[in-house]
């Protein structure tokens, strides 16, 4: 049974499940308890656009939730955005951040793409990459070009390097696996026909061959980045004792997509072998949404703290008047 979520490709695709999609009957065999390649009881149209068997109450509602947090993810960073666009600043932000997204959404496009994925779900992984690349140039142009000055001047370029030589590194792999997306489909799928993999030397019982392998380490990969991503944006935070710049109404759509995902991932659960193979990407985002709390929670925190200040200075200003009066 394959879920929205590895259908639809948003952040935390859990991509090996395509291996499910494009082999139904083997797949049903690994990850349910009874096999029915044909759907006979699920919903029709969700089985026929989402290749997902929806057969009973808790996975139409894990589908539903699914959907939702689909909606969720295609939005969260518009508000930041307009927020940059507003205030011409993006000094809140960490580019480390920004990088690790951005390299969690390129993998979950190369999956795409290895996977031989709907033109629905590449089209998506492809709005994500934009919008991300939409921030990173923000990023640049309002921190090293808008506001030039001489502390701009006398600052070093050094840090624009970063991103300029990962981002051609990207394109250069994305170029490459595009070109060759076809043949290591059809090499992968030589691999798995007819068997098992499970009956090969070395390969976990969890895969159905080496080409799902690979999706899985793409995946986990990709949930490691947007893990990883949250901790030098809370130490940035930390230092700068503020978190001017960066959208409270992005982290709670963040969590919200997260939470939701989570969720749909646990009421869609048909055994052991479904969790096991979602886990990377369910405690990836569980882990995002405890950072992303502690995100919010520095917010409102650092606001407070600077309300605090500026009414101690008003006071003092209030005094020294009084005493020259």
């Amino acid at each position: 049974m394959v879920q929205p979520s590895g259908q639809m490709l948003y952040r935390y695709t859990p991509l090996l499940t395509t291996f499910m999609a494009n082999n139904p009957q083997a797949g049903s065999a690994l990850l349910t308890d009874e096999a029915d390649p044909n759907c006979t009881h699920g919903v029709k149209w969700i089985h026929d656009v989402f290749s997902d068997c929806v057969d009973t109450t808790p996975k139409l509602c894990g589908f539903a939730i699914g959907l939702v947090s689909l909606v969720l993810w295609l939005i969260p960073l518009i508000p930041q955005l307009l927020q940059n666009y507003r205030s011409k600043r993006c000094e809140g932000l960490s580019i480390v951040f920004i990088m690790f997204w951005l390299i969690g959404d390129v993998c979950n496009m190369l999956g795409a793409i290895l996977t031989n994925q709907q033109p629905i779900q590449k089209i998506i992984g492809v709005y994500y990459i934009l919008q991300d690349l939409v921030l990173l140039s923000q990023f640049t142009y309002y921190t090293k070009i808008y506001h030039r000055g001489a502390r701009m001047r006398s600052s070093t370029n050094g840090p624009i390097v970063v991103p300029c030589v990962l981002l051609a590194a990207f394109g250069g792999a994305f170029t490459i696996v595009s070109t060759q997306a076809p043949v290591m489909e059809e090499a992968a799928m030589g691999m798995t026909r007819g068997r098992l993999l499970t009956e090969n030397v070395g390969m976990p019982p969890i895969f159905e061959s080496y080409y799902d392998l690979v999706g899985y380490v793409i995946g986990t990969v990709a949930a490691l980045s947007y893990f990883s991503g949250r901790i030098p944006q809370l130490y940035k935070n930390y230092k700068r004792q503020s978190c001017e710049g960066l959208s409270v109404v992005m982290l709670y759509i963040i969590v919200a997509a997260n939470l939701t995902y989570g969720l749909s991932v646990l009421l869609e659960s048909t055994g052991w072998l479904y969790f096991v193979r979602h886990l990377p990407w369910l405690a990836g985002s569980l882990g995002c949404c405890f950072f992303d709390v502690i995100m919010i929670y520095q917010c409102y925190y650092y606001k407070a703290l600077a309300a605090r200040c500026d009414e101690g200075e008003s006071l003092l200003a209030s005094e020294d008047l009084s005493d020259e009066a």
